[in-house]
């Protein structure tokens, strides 16, 4: 009779701990509503998320993030701002208590930096620029020169007139990287044809002004350009524009190109030649992962492995930076692949000035 009573009294007791342990420890269910406390604001530069470019591409890595962990669109889960005054609409975003704030692209450096400094319990990010070493503040860039040299491989093999061209945004360390990159493609792949291909180069001053990108591309065009690589946000639609005023005028045989940046462009190409044919004149285009990168950096946040004081860095190795077939010839697509395998081999360097 002792020994059954000390039994139920010790089973009594093993219970009472396995509940109380049970209590103590989060379930399946308690970790998942602590992920969607993750709520995310995007701020994009001054020209939207309706870019075709970074901007869109990023703010469609939050998408697949709130999508995926069933958060509302909006001030209670995810939302996208687009400023006119950066400062004003970093307070903005901070007054409706999202927990992670993007900013898109280097001309929000200094304001995100001020706001991480001055909100250390909010998370920051800085996407396609280098940030401060910061807690509570991390950065994704991108090896744009990787990508743009494989472009300039692409334009150097499809040039006829050899005669190619390359608009930037504005003059800045990353638009540096994108001018190395396609030059030396070009430069490399001119030597290994034994031609003398020439690269006309201009910035726009800007990421919004299509109209001035569209003069530019113009000119480029006149001076024998038949392939333009354009870097310049939502200034290269003006490229686009220029492009498809001269192959409308002209048979099908008889095209310029655009090679796009960014998101994959193709659609941009789309248009009818001479005799109503239609066709496409985007030769390819040079893809940022930023959604990806965006949609990784979410996830290791609501997880608690928030990378701050850390830069991310995606190039061709880790498959953040990319080149589309589109209308390459299968040759030119060859070449462009054994380009992309030298560097990330580490055989191909491209040096960039600063």
């Amino acid at each position: 009779m002792k020994l059954n009573k000390k039994f139920s009294l010790l089973l009594i007791a093993s219970m009472i701990f396995l509940s109380l342990s049970a209590c103590s420890k989060p379930t399946h269910e308690d970790q998942t509503n602590k992920k969607l406390t993750n709520h995310i604001a995007l701020i994009s530069d001054t020209n939207g998320i309706k870019d075709n470019s970074l901007n869109q591409s990023a703010w469609q890595g939050v998408k697949n993030y709130g999508t995926k962990n069933n958060l509302v669109e909006g001030n209670k889960g995810y939302n996208y701002f687009v400023p006119k005054d950066y400062q004003a609409t970093i307070s903005k975003a901070l007054d409706n208590d999202f927990s992670t704030i993007i900013g898109v692209g280097y001309t929000l450096r200094p304001n995100i930096i001020k706001a991480a400094k001055n909100n250390p319990k909010k998370n920051f990010v800085l996407i396609d620029t280098h940030a401060s070493k910061i807690k509570n503040l991390a950065s994704i860039s991108f090896k744009n020169q990787e990508g743009a040299y494989l472009a300039g491989v692409a334009a150097a093999y499809t040039s006829k007139s050899h005669t190619v061209g390359l608009i930037l945004g504005q003059d800045s360390k990353e638009m540096d990287s994108f001018k190395a990159g396609f030059i030396q493609g070009v430069a490399a792949t001119s030597h290994r044809l034994h031609k003398h291909i020439k690269v006309l180069t201009q910035t726009v001053g800007n990421f919004s002004d299509a109209n001035k990108a569209h003069d530019i591309a113009q000119e480029m065009y006149s001076k024998k350009a038949d392939i333009i690589f354009q870097a310049a946000g939502k200034s290269g639609q003006g490229v686009f524009k220029a492009a498809k005023e001269v192959n409308q005028a002209n048979p099908v045989g008889q095209k310029v190109w655009v090679i796009g940046s960014d998101e994959d462009q193709t659609k941009l190409g789309n248009y009818q030649a001479k005799g109503g044919q239609p066709a496409n004149f985007t030769l390819t285009s040079v893809i940022k992962s930023a959604d990806v990168a965006v949609e990784d950096l979410a996830n290791q946040t609501a997880k608690g492995d928030f990378p701050g004081g850390k830069n991310l860095n995606y190039g061709l190795k880790n498959k953040g930076i990319s080149l589309v077939q589109g209308n390459l010839s299968y040759h030119t697509w060859i070449k462009v692949q054994k380009a992309k395998q030298k560097i990330i081999d580490g055989k191909i360097k491209i040096m960039v000035d600063r």
